[in-house]
């Protein structure tokens, strides 16, 4: 029978090992359970959301789920929503979880991340690291309203562990080689060829590692005029600009007129500022317009068209690069 004592901290420091482990079967058989349903639930495989169905600009107070595996969509990584905060009230304050980044739609308040206090506004991002503890603060006369990108509950921080041999095997770097003369190396061959490939992508993810050490967080609006970016992919938040974030990356993308741009990834959901076209995920294609968001699976050819005569401006949040999807795997005793 499911034990629904909420313990104290004091109080699971205090039980025998014997009894910890059952109660941590007991509460991942439940997790387990829900797991399923979540499961279930991304079946349904969405993917497009027009902005009829999202009214940012209507939305000012509470918790409005948007892409996530509750309402449908296949993802694993991360889940966006938009938060509101109605004036002159602290909601949120002093919590903690994965990973998450918050873009300010309208008005402004404060953020508090650990020992450090944030003034923030409309059109600030703000990284908010795993496990910190963290609040929302809006002492003023207007909503504060923003989109929250964060990492889904139940998931881990991949931490890079790059494997490194300083004098290891002689070999042809994978970029030297087809894909036919790869799949032609005999077993020893090959894993040397591996071997290399991976140490050289460690020799990067240390460097990557190196620059989170800054621990950027506040990133105010001056510092990111949206629409003054010209054509392509620029990085707003990420490990490479010295944010301590593992699970994703944020851009801003401009496709010009008449451009395409096509590619594969992992996880990635995007929200459209401006402009309109098309999106062409696998075989399926979406027309999409400023205030929709898409979800592009992992791993599916995807891209963006444009056959208009103004560029097309969107937010993405991407899964890091070298990260993996982590698919849930529950335990569950059917006796």
């Amino acid at each position: 029978m499911a034990n629904e004592k909420n313990y104290t901290q004091e109080e699971l420091s205090a039980l025998d090992p014997q009894k910890l482990h059952w109660l941590l079967l007991e509460k991942e058989m439940d997790f387990g359970k829900a797991s399923l349903e979540l499961q279930r639930r991304r079946s349904h495989g969405r993917i497009h959301v027009p902005a009829e169905e999202v009214p940012l600009s209507e939305w000012e107070s509470g918790h409005h789920l948007i892409i996530s595996p509750e309402v449908g969509f296949d993802i694993y990584n991360l889940h966006v929503f938009l938060v509101g905060r109605q004036p002159k009230t602290e909601q949120g304050r002093y919590h903690t979880h994965g990973d998450a980044v918050k873009y300010y739609l309208r008005g402004r308040g404060y953020e508090f991340i650990g020992d450090q206090r944030f003034e923030v506004k409309a059109g600030d991002f703000l990284h908010v690291p795993a496990n910190i503890w963290h609040g929302t603060q809006n002492p003023n006369d207007e909503p504060l309203c923003f989109l929250a990108a964060q990492q889904y509950p139940g998931t881990f921080r991949q931490t890079p562990t790059p494997f490194i041999w300083r004098d290891g095997p002689k070999a042809p770097s994978v970029g030297e080689l087809s894909e036919k003369e790869i799949a032609k190396l005999d077993p020893s061959a090959f894993f040397h060829v591996y071997i290399k490939a991976q140490m050289e992508f460690g020799q990067v993810l240390n460097e990557v590692q190196r620059r989170r050490g800054q621990k950027r967080v506040h990133l105010p609006a001056e510092d990111v005029s949206l629409h003054d970016f010209g054509p392509g992919e620029h990085m707003i938040i990420g490990p490479e600009l010295g944010f301590d974030i593992y699970t994703f990356s944020v851009f801003l993308v401009h496709v010009p007129p008449r451009q395409k741009r096509a590619h594969t990834h992992g996880e990635a959901v995007k929200y459209y500022l401006s402009g309109r076209g098309y999106e062409i995920i696998g075989d399926k294609r979406f027309e999409v317009k400023a205030g929709d968001f898409i979800y592009n699976p992992a791993n599916i050819y995807h891209g963006t068209e444009n056959p208009n005569d103004e560029p097309i401006r969107f937010l993405t949040w991407q899964q890091v690069a070298g990260t993996f999807r982590q698919v849930s795997t529950p335990f569950i005793n059917l006796e």
